[in-house]
């Protein structure tokens, strides 16, 4: 039998649904059963093969069942340790099965049919290797196991005599698991009881004592009132000769031998369902006590995949913002110690005037997306609009009655229309040094519209260069005292909150915080003018603000905190994240390979995510798990310093079909050429950019117009103006089309 693929994630879903909690759900290569940690709240699975939906299901809800109504204390205290845990542990188990799996039917009727079809799969594989067994020969503790495991599910009968069926009327009545722990610790005084005596030794001398065992014996055979377990007793004779031994080697005693108490926690949560230290080990023979118990874990042991790629599970530790991000009010104070120690003056006077220019020339610019903007949330606006009759007349239609039953008076109902903001991350590493002036004054014309339109905005730069105040100015930072002082800094300011052994290992990093909605007039310009100059001339400002590596995957796990409280400072229901960059970030945790597969748990949502195996499979990861986490709209757009997309064939066009991804990189490099961009199909992203990375804001296309210009020339000018102006300010013009639309 060959069951459907299993959608792992859906499985996941269904154990927090049944469960009513976020539980923590991991698929382990390495785990030998299902089982639940109640104290960690953590439910595993093994990675199976050639298993059903139904049979998942059920071993799904299942575990569920001890999650819910089995607690986390009391288990270990009942099993204890030494002689005769082995046997509490099984008995415990198998009552406690019954009583978990019973309420969880009750409580999800649904469940009862994966149940039943579950257990006729299990029954037909036979699992419980009854092939070659008779039922009624088997010890009490196995029958009681098969019937809530086969007979409740019509797969079989099971006799009991009227004494035992006791056994099954007060577990149908156990409500509780004290309920389940006083009827196991009696069951499993009953099964020791029952258990076959080994036969005495030939030679052994005929003593009173002896004599004594022999009639002990035959009582408890008489008690059962199943004289037939004796003959079990022939064929287990190696646990059975053990029973007897004076050197503590018993049955129970094997148990405890590497399997109590004392072993280790890994080894223990896989083999014990429930949470116990103890195994089935010393169970392996068929005529033991809960041999049933043994076959139907070791063949779902053996329905393990074998093959199936390590499972690797990872958390993400809380990012301290208040260490990382590097407020306006410190940029400009960096700043002005700058221009304090050394005379800047020149340089200061020549960059405003710069930037003044700048802004006069897109002045224009601004106004006419402004007005664009307008337009589209007025058409946008329009299409949400709808004309209802109020249900009173209206004097001056009531004439056209006789032509007309258009007479009542309407008004119009506006659908509510949500507000936006813009969060922006720019790269600022050591490859953006060629285009990060272009790069910057794209974004200050959006920055200009957002304040023109009211739209709320934030501007960060990530930097893979930390910043500590006291060396911010210091140009030798690699020096051995710079770098101690730093790494105190950073030892006393962590970025990071890694409290989990779980939790990934993120590099310290630093957003810069330029500019922000919330500045008042005056620090605006200010920031304003400070981000002009660190972006005219990278190499030439406070060390601090120096290009480093592309932090990117830190810039988008720190946007899982930062957009939330964005949201909630500006009122903010859809909000547009932008990444700006020009290359693929250092990595955290890499990319799944053949052999292991990484997963990435959202400690705030409890979901898990798989990382894939393409090079930017991380960033993508955390991508999906922003998109989720704030509902935000994430946009990317790489700004890329050639004509041409060549050097991107096999980032973006690769895997699969290589005629398809062929034609669809030919018809990409044509749309780059044309429009200086390109858009990114299946992105990880809502929407992803390939942009002309040296792109200037065009403003005026007759500059380099000679006064003695054509009338053709003029002509063509204005048309290659128009198209140049266009595509020069193709980032804030795409950002606009998309905030535009509420």
């Amino acid at each position: 039998m060959t069951g459907q693929p299993i959608k792992t994630a859906s499985k996941d879903i269904l154990a927090r649904l049944l469960a009513s909690e976020d539980l923590i759900v991991e698929h382990s290569a390495e785990a030998e059963t299902a089982y639940f940690d109640t104290h960690a709240r953590r439910l595993v699975l093994p990675v199976w093969q050639d298993m059903d939906n139904f049979m998942y299901d059920m071993l799904c809800g299942h575990e569920v069942g001890h999650a819910l109504y089995t607690p986390a204390d009391g288990w270990q205290e009942f099993v204890g340790e030494g002689k005769g845990a082995g046997l509490r542990h099984m008995t415990l188990n198998i009552c406690e099965d019954a009583r978990i799996e019973r309420m969880m039917k009750k409580k999800f009727p649904g469940l009862k049919r994966d149940f039943v079809k579950a257990y006729k799969s299990l029954h037909e594989r036979d699992l419980f290797e009854l092939k070659d067994k008779v039922v009624s020969d088997l010890p009490l503790l196995d029958r009681i196991n098969l019937y809530y495991k086969g007979e409740i599910y019509g797969q079989m009968t099971v006799p009991f005599t009227a004494e035992e069926r006791t056994w099954l009327d007060r577990l149908d009545a156990a409500e509780s698991f004290e309920d389940i722990m006083a009827i196991a610790e009696d069951l499993a005084k009953k099964t020791e009881e029952d258990r076959p005596k080994p036969e005495p030794e030939e030679n052994a001398s005929d003593t009173a004592e002896s004599s004594g065992e022999g009639e002990e014996g035959d009582s408890t055979g008489n008690s059962s009132g199943d004289g037939e377990e004796s003959e079990e007793g022939d064929s287990g004779a190696s646990a059975g000769d053990d029973a007897g031994d004076d050197t503590g080697d018993s049955m129970d005693d094997d148990t405890d031998d590497g399997e109590s108490a004392e072993s280790t926690e890994g080894e223990t949560s896989q083999q014990s369902p429930a949470g116990s230290d103890l195994s089935y080990e010393s169970y392996s023979n068929e005529a033991t006590a809960g041999s049933t118990q043994v076959q139907y874990e070791a063949a779902k042991n053996s329905m393990r995949d074998g093959d199936a790629a390590r499972q690797s599970y990872y958390t993400l530790p809380d990012c301290n913002l208040d260490n990382v991000i590097v407020s306006p009010a410190t940029i400009a104070k960096v700043w002005e110690s700058y221009d304090n120690k050394s005379d800047h003056t020149i340089e200061r006077n020549r960059h405003a005037e710069n930037l003044q220019k700048f802004q006069v020339r897109t002045k224009a610019t601004v106004a006419q997306m402004v007005q664009q903007f307008q337009m589209k949330q007025s058409a946008d606006a329009d299409k949400r609009t709808s004309v209802a009759k109020t249900g009173l007349l209206d004097p001056v239609g009531m004439i056209n009655y006789r032509w007309s039953e258009d007479i009542f008076l309407k008004n119009e109902i506006h659908a509510d229309s949500k507000s936006h903001g813009i969060v922006m991350f720019v790269d600022w590493s050591g490859s953006m040094n060629g285009i990060l002036q272009d790069t910057v004054e794209q974004l200050l014309v959006l920055v200009e519209f957002c304040r023109k339109a009211g739209i709320p905005f934030d501007v960060y730069a990530f930097s893979s260069i930390a910043f500590v105040e006291k060396t911010a100015l210091s140009n030798d930072r690699y020096c051995r005292e710079i770098r101690e002082a730093e790494i105190k800094h950073i030892e006393n300011n962590p970025h990071w909150n890694i409290n989990r052994d779980s939790d990934s290992k993120p590099h310290e990093f630093t957003l810069y915080h330029f500019l922000s909605s919330g500045l008042n007039a005056r620090d605006h310009k200010v920031a304003v003018n400070n981000l002009y100059r660190c972006a005219s001339e990278s190499y030439r400002c406070p060390p601090c603000f120096h290009l480093g590596g592309t932090p990117l995957n830190e810039a988008v796990i720190a946007a899982l905190d930062i957009v939330p409280a964005f949201q909630r400072k500006n009122d903010v229901q859809i909000s547009n994240v932008v990444f700006l960059t020009d290359g693929d970030s250092h990595r955290i945790l890499g990319a799944s390979n053949g052999g292991t597969e990484i997963n990435i748990r959202d400690n705030n949502s409890k979901k898990t995510y798989k990382i894939g195996t393409e090079y930017t499979a991380e960033t993508n990861t955390y991508v999906r798990m922003l998109r989720d986490r704030t509902g935000s709209t994430v946009i990317s757009i790489r700004l890329h310093d050639s004509k041409n997309i060549k050097s991107l064939r096999y980032r973006y066009f690769n895997g699969g079909d290589w005629d398809i991804q062929n034609k669809n990189f030919e018809a990409a490099s044509k749309e780059y050429k044309t429009n200086s961009f390109v858009l990114i199909q299946d992105s990880a992203y809502d929407e992803e950019f390939v942009v002309m990375g040296n792109l200037k804001v065009e403003t005026d296309s007759f500059d380099a117009l000679k006064p003695d210009a054509s009338n053709t020339q003029i002509r063509n000018a204005f048309i290659k103006g128009g198209n140049r102006k266009k595509s020069s300010r193709v980032i804030a013009t795409r950002l606009v089309d998309l905030i535009a639309v509420h």
